[in-house]
């Protein structure tokens, strides 16, 4: 296959070398005023040395004045572009938005006001480093108005859905035209603008960059057969592992709900619709029949009704010990109206999951409609077997012998909005995207605390038994932390057990975008883009080789950041890490076909949500909750 290339949403300054003044002094300690912002630079121009300097954009007192190059302190340039293209668009009566922070440099330009909302553009300074290119990232959004509930209306404005209410299969193509839009009127006619006497253009083309490829994801079944696709697979060699013990399903559900409880058990069973699912039996080798189900009624949804429910339930299983149980709740919505310690949702998981007995969940209000069960009971059946312990398929991995850990935070937040405690949980996988453990990294008051507790439970888990064998390790996370506490784990787990450590931030939520050749405007899945020595930007998501059609809205690309990659750090062993990512991100037993994020964060994120509603309980003890079952998907 030839390399594809893909527009990035990036549209470079012309020129790139051009010079600006400054006012600066030398910064001797002292705590920083609002008026001024420090950077290194060159005592000389062309020194190698560089010193920290507080800095002005206007005369000042005490400061020298300072002619700077473009390319020798890029962050100052960019916030100089910043400074002077605010100028240029005030001259030519162009109203935007600007963030409150002084690293928040993004400008926003609203494209179309609804009685909703308003469809925004934003430029933010940018500079390319593994192109060396300073320039301006562009990107579309929609921003709802102050108290606008996310719903149909709000989606397909913001272009996750069409115009006919489902997934957005154009997204790419809807996202692109918005881009091209705000080009040809809002930059052509900006024109340009000065930076000091050098006059600035904004280019009215994305930057073209061929991209690489990793490897395709291979799924392993039964007896080591192997398929590019997770349902196709399942169903042809059945699952890699199956569950030996028998089962027993206890159906929860209020008397108003037999009907719907009747179409999920003739789902199940293979009898609905045999052509998208042929039944627990048949696809995962999972007994399934009237014999093997129990049903509990449910009177009401209160907090004593769901207690009293939940411990039939353990009686029940506690009555049939040579078997495995799973509890099936049939919910009429999610009580988004009430507080998690109210909700039957959270009280069912609390209960039962103390128990390790699992609990799999059914909404009514989305899933109790024919073409809805159609297309969801094969995931609903494949989250049923996976809490039970059986294992759907693994992946073909980059490293062996690799432990990924998944690092997950949620915040509790007292009524002021203040933190009151962060909870961090780590998902412990293998490369193969085998689900091993769970365990509460920290629960303190604040990130500092945080950090230090995770430094510590990292180095106690490698020096457990299970764990030693373990020669690599990769630390998934989606929030930055200290060099310093990555320095303190790495020195650590040098001295314990010689394992090579990589922290890999994972940013599902980024300011990139970029589009194919393709009339999809999709780039392929797999492809990436080098931002920097330490930087990548992947499509997880994407168009298949050969199967071009697109189906539904295909996600955004993934930005991944080495934290402790040298520049002088050999890419190819970069390149090993990504690609377990992206193959942890096919691991996912929520759903087939789930392809979008690693489930090293997906899972951690969930479970961290989990125990911010669960620790409201008055019996809580978060080592209930650190088992080797996904008893969270």
């Amino acid at each position: 296959m030839e390399p594809q290339k893909i527009n990035l949403n990036f549209l470079e300054v012309t020129p790139q070398e051009f010079s600006f003044t400054i006012y600066r002094k030398l910064y001797n300690g002292n705590e920083l005023s609002v008026e001024y912002f420090m950077y290194s630079l060159p005592e000389t121009i062309g020194d190698d040395e560089f010193v920290n300097y507080i800095v002005s954009f206007v005369p000042e007192e005490g400061f020298e004045e300072f002619l700077c190059k473009s390319k020798i302190n890029t962050y100052l340039t960019l916030k100089i572009l910043n400074n002077w293209l605010l100028e240029r668009l005030k001259q030519i009566g162009i109203d935007v938005s600007i963030g409150e922070k002084f690293y928040d440099r993004r400008i926003d330009f609203t494209l179309i006001h609804h009685a909703r909302g308003e469809e925004k553009i934003s430029l933010n300074p940018y500079y390319f480093k593994e192109q060396d290119k300073l320039g301006f990232l562009v990107d579309f959004f929609f921003k709802s108005n102050p108290g606008e509930k996310l719903d149909k209306k709000i989606l397909q404005l913001s272009l996750a859905l069409g115009i006919d209410g489902r997934s957005n299969k154009n997204y790419y193509s809807d996202h692109y035209h918005k881009i091209q839009s705000f080009i040809q009127t809002v930059i052509r006619k900006i024109g340009y603008f000065n930076v000091d006497s050098s006059p600035i253009t904004i280019s009215e083309n994305l930057i073209s960059l061929e991209t690489s490829t990793l490897a395709k994801k291979v799924f392993r079944f039964k007896n080591e057969q192997t398929d590019l696709n997770q349902f196709n697979g399942v169903r042809k060699f059945g699952a890699f592992q199956e569950i030996s013990e028998k089962v027993k399903y206890v159906f929860i559900f209020e008397d108003k709900f037999k009907s719907f409880a009747n179409n999920l058990f003739f789902s199940l069973i293979g009898k609905t619709n045999p052509g998208t699912f042929s039944g627990l039996k048949q696809f995962f080798n999972l007994t399934f029949g009237n014999d093997l189900v129990h049903r509990i009624a449910l009177k009401n949804y209160s907090p004593e009704e769901v207690k009293k429910v939940s411990e039939e339930v353990i009686e029940y299983r506690n009555a049939n010990h040579d078997y495995k149980i799973i509890a099936i709740f049939l919910e009429p919505n999610r009580f988004e109206e009430i507080p998690s310690s109210m909700s039957p949702y959270y009280l069912f998981k609390f209960y039962l999951t103390k128990e390790n007995i699992p609990v799999q969940v059914v909404r009514d209000d989305i899933t109790n409609n024919a073409n809805a069960l159609k297309w969801s009971t094969s995931n609903i059946a494949l989250q049923i077997f996976s809490k039970l312990g059986g294992i759907p398929w693994k992946l073909k991995p980059s490293h062996n012998e690799c432990l990924i850990l998944g690092i997950g935070s949620s915040l509790e937040r007292r009524e002021d909005g203040s933190i009151k405690k962060y909870f961090a949980y780590s998902v412990c996988l293998d490369s193969a995207g085998i689900y091993k453990k769970l365990d509460v990294l920290s629960e303190e008051s604040t990130k500092e605390q945080f950090l230090l507790k995770l430094s510590t439970n990292l180095i106690d888990l490698f020096s457990t038994p299970e764990f030693k064998k373990y020669k690599k390790c990769a630390l998934h996370i989606s929030e930055s932390v200290t060099k310093e506490a990555i320095s303190t784990i790495q020195k650590s787990l040098l001295k314990i057990n010689d394992v090579e450590f990589k922290v890999l931030k994972i940013n599902v939520r980024n300011q990139f975008f970029g589009y194919s050749n393709h009339n999809t405007y999709v780039p392929y899945e797999s492809s990436f883009i080098k931002l920097a020595h330490n930087e990548y930007l992947i499509w997880f998501d994407g168009l298949i080789q050969g199967k071009e059609n697109v189906y539904q809205k295909v996600g955004n690309p993934i930005h991944i950041k080495f934290l402790n990659s040298p520049a002088s750090n050999n890419s190819n062993n970069d390149i090993e890490y990504i690609q377990d990512a992206i193959n942890l991100s096919g691991a996912n037993w929520r759903g087939f076909n789930s392809r979008q994020t690693p489930i090293s964060i997906y899972y951690a994120k969930i479970v961290a949500d989990y125990t911010v509603a669960f620790s409201n309980f008055e019996d809580f003890d978060k080592s209930h909750f650190s088992n080797n079952l996904p008893w969270f998907l």
